[in-house]
């Protein structure tokens, strides 16, 4: 009751027995103080860092996974000689992990877009969000007014270029939402990076958070071939494989050279389509503890959008791998 004692005291001293009516009640008085309101950290993480030393060994298993081979005549490896990336030096490196505030994968429209094109970049989004297991948003479609282009004869056909560059620069840089943890440019537009290249399927800047992939040179209209539903589903794959492997970099991982797998580098659309679409053991240990996912609840949203999608030799082999996660 000292709390009570003092305030009656304070009062009657006061002379202020017109002031009693506001005199506070015992509730009141002895409520316990207000909870204090803590501002959000803007780098907490968004998932808890994973220790990747407790996992059950069977989640990095290389036994359904093939060691890459020596690198044929212009191939990656051998036109652009790179130094391999630990999982230790990977952590050392300190790649940006997703927060609370940024955690948010975005996917913008650029240039010209089909409706068509929507119901892939749709599929697209929905894969993205299944392998990374964040959040995916797309942002309102952008054109590509004002962005350095050059016009180049590709088999017998005049094709327009765009200046990676100069989109990410002018058009998607900003366009970078606050929650974003980074925002990727799709279009079906052909692509360069400079004047040396020919062209190139993607670029990204890890520092700005902003990357552009083109789909265009998946499909047969780029070819003047005919669209049928083979074709329509390896653009697909190609498209899936080439996203996830451009948001890998987005991560900080670098190009492995340690099995076949998505994160390899691939100078050409044959060399594309001889690697797997999933993650090697190595760079599922890398984006596990980046981002903290459940390895076997990943697998599983995985075989899911699989089988939607009549993908039937990933999905077999998807479930192979929760099979060993699990000890079976």
């Amino acid at each position: 009751m000292l709390g009570r004692i003092i305030l009656v005291a304070v009062l009657a001293l006061a002379g202020a027995a017109g002031l009693r009516a506001a005199l506070p009640s015992d509730k009141e008085v002895f409520a316990p103080p207000p909870a204090r309101v803590e501002k959000e950290d803007p780098n907490a993480l968004w998932h808890p860092q994973a220790d990747v030393a407790k996992d059950p060994p069977s989640w990095y298993s290389p036994a359904h996974f093939e060691k890459i081979g020596k690198p044929g005549p212009g191939d990656w490896m051998e036109a652009h000689p790179e130094e391999p990336q630990s999982f230790w030096e990977y952590t050392d490196d300190r790649p940006v992990r997703p927060t609370r505030m940024r955690h948010t994968i975005f996917l913008m429209p650029v240039g010209a877009v089909t409706p068509k094109d929507r119901e892939r970049m749709a599929i697209l989004r929905e894969f993205v969000e299944l392998y990374y297991t964040l959040p995916v948003e797309t942002s309102p479609w952008q054109p590509l007014d004002g962005v350095t282009n050059r016009e180049r004869e590709i088999m017998g056909m005049k094709r327009r270029q765009y200046l990676t560059g100069d989109i990410m620069q002018k058009v998607i840089r900003t366009h970078l939402p606050r929650n974003a943890y980074c925002i990727l440019g799709v279009t079906m537009d052909d692509l360069y990076p400079e004047e040396s290249w020919n062209y190139v399927f993607g670029q990204a800047t890890l520092s700005a958070r902003v990357g552009i992939y083109s789909l265009v040179r998946f499909y047969p209209a780029f070819w003047n071939q005919k669209e049928t539903p083979e074709a329509e589903a390896l653009g697909l794959k190609r498209s899936l494989a080439v996203m996830v492997h451009e948001t890998g970099h987005m991560f900080g991982v670098q190009h492995c050279q340690a099995y076949e797998c998505v994160m390899c580098g691939c100078n050409s659309l044959g060399e594309s389509d001889r690697r797997p679409i999933h993650l090697c053991p190595e760079c599922l240990k890398k984006l596990r503890w980046n981002v903290g996912f459940d390895v076997v609840a990943r697998y599983q949203g995985l075989r899911k959008f699989y089988e939607a999608h009549e993908m039937k030799n990933e999905a077999a082999w998807v479930e192979q791998r929760i099979q060993e996660c699990r000890g079976k």
